[in-house]
């Protein structure tokens, strides 16, 4: 962190000088991260869900819950 003081640092969250408007939130609301602690992936692997959630058809196939066909 580059900063003159502790006083510029404050929060990771925000940047000073910049300022977002209605537009610049609806764009960021549109994307979804993927960006999840590292505890909460390991329970997903241990406790098996990940396996559950990460089902696919034969090679070069939809599975049935994701084929809009068999919708």
């Amino acid at each position: 962190v580059y900063a003159k003081d502790l006083g510029d640092v404050g929060a990771f969250s925000t940047v000073k000088g910049v300022e977002l408007d209605a537009g610049d939130n609806a764009l960021c609301d549109t994307f979804a991260s993927g960006t999840v602690p590292i505890p909460w992936q390991e329970e997903l692997i241990e406790t098996g869900v990940f396996e559950e959630l990460n089902v696919w058809g034969a090679p070069g196939t939809l599975p049935p819950d994701l084929d809009p066909s068999t919708a």
